[in-house]
């Protein structure tokens, strides 16, 4: 009963491909179609240190994220992610932002940078 372009609509499905994650969505909501294709994997044990990556593609356009970290020596970590996302619509536009952390058990200094934006670096502590 009711209107039927009111009515909204989801599927998905996952499964393990190639020592990752693969996975697609369907929806259907307000009238408009919504998809989302994406892989994940991990890369532990293969590099040196803990690393990821994850791709995709949806009604928006196309993305992707790196990460990684690892102990750099005498109770140093670092860590960094990249991400980006190329939107497919009318702007089509290029947004990308990474950042690294560096960090110890006194503190952490990252320096992140972003489409658009003047680089940051924050410092600060943290409590684990």
């Amino acid at each position: 009963e009711g209107d039927a372009s009111s009515q909204a609509y989801e599927g998905s499905y996952a499964r393990d491909v190639q020592g990752g994650r693969a996975g697609v969505r369907l929806s259907h909501k307000d009238g408009a179609l919504g998809y989302n294709v994406s892989y994940a994997r991990d890369f532990d044990g293969v590099l040196d240190g803990d690393a990821g990556v994850h791709v995709g593609i949806d009604e928006d356009g196309v993305y992707g994220k790196v990460t990684a970290s690892r102990e750099v020596g005498q109770g140093l970590g670092a860590d960094y992610e990249a991400s980006a996302r190329f939107e497919t619509g009318e702007d089509r536009r290029l947004q990308m932002q990474h950042a690294l952390k560096l960090s110890n058990k006194l503190g952490y200094a990252q320096l992140a940078h972003g489409s658009g934006e003047a680089p940051r670096l924050r410092v600060g502590y943290e409590f684990n």
